[in-house]
């Protein structure tokens, strides 16, 4: 019997945090099994550059005509997916987005591969119940609030069947993202070494909460800081309207000085050298990346208590948990922080020493073959924790 081939479907042509992680699972699957993982990548746009500047080995497809409203689009791209993946035979495929498993239903029905999604956004129950009209054979969520309102919609697709669903909880490479020396970064950078630094690390979308970001420097500003935000991100949904609000009312508040639009940045790490707190005032959120990645990087978090994001922060402790929509707490939270050099320390430390432990990017590649094993009914052998 022929090896079994693991695809893993990448599904925005903007690469972010879902495209992350999935790249990550397959280089940790072809590391350990040579040949037998299969990327499979939207034709144009960053995600393919990126994929391709990397040296990956991959197939394209046309997300562009799976989201087609016309048929005939839409079936002509799941032809062309099964076309490409015709040699696989025994395997499974990796779909990390709800929309994209359920317009490539056509094929799943047909490619006797096993059928894995997995969830990395809070996506509601109107959501799910649209897209998943065939419950895949294994479900991972990034976040365990995510599990109950999975288990009832599989359950009912499924007719009474168990849901098989993992909780996967998002992980980061802790090798990567790691602190320096952060006054020397920001020298790097030209900055003085005493300026307060902010990153946001996020799409520009409202539920993001960029606006209370710049309201809360608005107010540092006014207490005599001379803070820095740094907006890393750029608007996808809704041609530039939520981005010129920004600049306006960065403008409005006299900030331009204060508030850097830096766009789509392939050097987060670095950035994160530089930075004092990372901030994510986010009203709708799966559990994001961003987060982990601060929080090895010894970045102290203040973020909304939304969705997955008191799993992974512990309100004093490994970050700051702060409503949404409270420029003014998030403004006396960072001051606070600035001020008290002992407390700052131990929340950087304590959430570092959190993400090593628990968040580290070899075991959850490891967990996620290991359920790759399980499903295909495969030993998974003495697979090798790569970190």
């Amino acid at each position: 019997m022929s090896a079994a081939l693991y695809h893993n479907m990448l599904v925005s042509a903007r690469h972010g945090g879902a495209e992350q992680l999935a790249l990550q699972i397959h280089k940790y699957v072809t590391a350990l099994r040579p040949g037998t993982g299969q990327l499979l990548v939207p034709s144009g746009g960053a995600t393919r550059e990126l994929i391709a500047s990397a040296g990956e080995d991959f197939k394209t497809y046309r997300l562009d005509w799976l989201r087609s409203r016309g048929h005939a689009r839409r079936l002509l791209a799941n032809l062309e997916l099964a076309g490409k993946l015709r040699r696989s035979g025994r395997g499974l495929l990796h779909i990390h987005s709800p929309y994209v498993y359920g317009a490539v239903q056509p094929f799943l029905a047909l490619s006797g591969l096993k059928t894995i999604l997995h969830l990395h956004l809070d996506y509601s129950e109107a959501e799910l119940q649209w897209t998943i009209k065939r419950p895949p054979d294994l479900l991972f969520v990034c976040a365990a609030f995510m599990r109950e309102r999975a288990a009832k919609i599989l359950g009912a697709r499924a007719h009474q069947r168990e849901p098989n669903i993992v909780t996967a909880i998002n992980a980061v490479d802790t090798e990567r993202f790691t602190p320096v020396d952060r006054a020397e970064a920001k020298r790097s950078r030209g900055l003085e070494p005493q300026r307060p630094v902010f990153l946001m690390a996020a799409n520009l979308a409202p539920h993001k909460g960029q606006i209370t970001a710049i309201r809360a420097m608005a107010t540092l500003v006014r207490e005599g800081l001379r803070p820095l935000l740094w907006l890393v991100g750029e608007e996808r949904e809704q041609q530039g309207t939520y981005t010129r609000q920004l600049h306006e009312l960065v403008a409005q508040s006299g900030l331009q000085e204060t508030v850097q639009f830096l766009g789509f940045r392939t050097d987060v790490p670095q950035l994160l050298h530089a930075a004092d707190c990372l901030l994510l005032p986010s009203t709708h959120e799966g559990l994001p990346l961003s987060i982990l990645e601060a929080q090895a990087s010894n970045v102290i978090v203040l973020a909304a208590p939304t969705a997955g994001i008191p799993e992974v922060v512990a309100d004093g402790r490994t970050g700051f948990l702060i409503a949404a929509d409270d420029a003014q707490k998030y403004a006396e939270v960072a001051a606070a922080v600035l001020r008290d050099g002992a407390l700052a320390e131990r929340v950087r430390d304590t959430a570092r020493r959190q993400v090593v432990a628990n968040f580290s990017l070899g075991r959850y590649c490891e967990r996620i073959l290991s359920e790759y094993d399980r499903l295909l009914g495969a030993e998974s052998g003495d697979a090798k924790v790569l970190t």
